[in-house]
């Protein structure tokens, strides 16, 4: 009998094999940007301070639980689909240390109207579809009003307080960064 976790991996690589042989050409050689950091704004939505308190987030995120979450903004997925998108980039960009995984990728796309939270394989039991959908949930209200800074700083916090709890430890930028 698969367990749940091996059944959804099996899962997961069917659909990336399914994906990669149907996808065009032009889709295949697509040029990413390249990473400037935990948060990379390209889309230049979020606001400077909110840009600092979530690199803040991050960097301690990543030294006290091994974890990376890297927040990307772009304008458009220039006709890509969304999950393809973003699990092409946490792959380039190499999301989540190489030993254990553990990273998440926020992706928003301004005219798409789109927003994914990707996650990696060290994160499947921490962060089962139903827990992401939630963190989802809770943003809608400002992705609508188009308070991407809020909506981001929101989602990041999320996940870091959740993540911080599975690890016990305090996050000192957590208490600087509410919305």
């Amino acid at each position: 009998m698969l367990t749940p976790v091996f059944s959804r991996s099996l899962i997961t690589i069917s659909l990336l094999i399914a994906i990669t042989t149907t996808i065009s050409p032009g889709q295949a050689s697509r040029d990413y940007p390249e990473p400037k950091g935990y948060v990379n704004d390209f889309a230049n939505v979020i606001a400077i301070d909110t840009r600092d308190r979530l690199s803040a987030l991050c960097a301690e995120l990543d030294q006290k639980t091994h974890a990376q979450v890297a927040i990307v903004t772009i304008e458009t997925l220039h006709g890509a689909s969304l999950e393809h998108y973003a699990t092409s980039l946490f792959n380039k960009w190499g999301i989540g240390h190489k030993d254990d995984n553990r990273g998440i990728l926020i992706l928003l796309s301004l005219s798409d109207r789109k927003f994914r939270i990707e996650i990696g394989r060290g994160f499947e039991a921490l962060f089962p579809n139903e827990r992401v959908a939630k963190i989802v949930a809770e943003m809608n209200p400002d992705l609508r009003q188009q308070h991407y800074s809020q909506a981001v700083l929101r989602c990041t916090r999320s996940l870091a307080t959740i993540i911080a709890q599975e690890r016990s430890v305090k996050l000192d930028a957590l208490n600087s960064s509410s919305p």
